[in-house]
């Protein structure tokens, strides 16, 4: 009976993924995705509390994929001059922005274009937000390792930052782009961002 149930909890979340990227969180329909899943409209709320619940569960591994990344942001191995010329740090962060869309193309495009009347339609606000601060934190961390370099950017600079990268993903997310030609966007404004915060942080 247990498998049975995680089953059909299952089989909801694929139809109700099914149903929000063809109209979105705000026209999808609980009775159709109670239908798809072959599941009674009633029954369905046996299984989640509201239409919320179930998009929050559809976008789940990439709010925990973007959760991952916020919290590793200013790990102590990142907080080092190296980040500007480091191969190695490159080519992580290609890789994690590639793999990133890849895997999580339509999760990303649910999260950042489809969310409203959800209760993540303010995600990005509050995703630049954090990331503002915690890019605040790490220009203060690096002032202190690294007393010679330019500390003093503006808080706008960095949320302007933060937001741009969201626009970032907002646009892969929406354009279908092969992996080479990704991959060749993502490693272009990397390096175009990483020459960047080198001269503007004297580094």
């Amino acid at each position: 009976m247990q498998k049975l149930k995680k089953d059909i909890r299952r089989q909801v979340i694929i139809q109700a993924k099914n149903e929000f990227t063809a109209k979105g969180f705000k026209g999808a329909s609980m009775r159709t995705i109670a239908k798809n899943a072959k599941v009674g409209l009633s029954n369905i709320y046996n299984y989640f509390k509201n239409k919320d619940e179930i998009f929050k569960e559809v976008v789940s591994p990439v709010l925990a994929a973007l959760e991952k990344r916020m919290e590793d942001h200013n790990n102590k191995q990142y907080i080092t001059t190296d980040v500007f010329t480091s191969e190695q740090y490159l080519s992580e962060m290609i890789n994690y922005f590639v793999d990133l869309v890849k895997h999580y193309k339509t999760e990303l495009k649910l999260l950042l274009l489809q969310s409203h009347g959800s209760e993540l339609e303010n995600f990005k606000k509050e995703y630049i937000d954090r990331s503002t601060e915690i890019g605040i934190e790490y220009i203060k961390r690096m002032k202190e390792k690294y007393p010679e370099i330019n500390g003093e950017l503006s808080k706008f600079f960095i949320h302007t930052m933060s937001s741009w990268w969201i626009s970032i993903i907002s646009e892969l997310v929406s354009h279908d782009l092969s992996d080479k030609e990704m991959e060749s966007f993502v490693s272009e404004f990397i390096i175009f961002g990483t020459a960047g915060w080198k001269k503007i942080m004297n580094a």
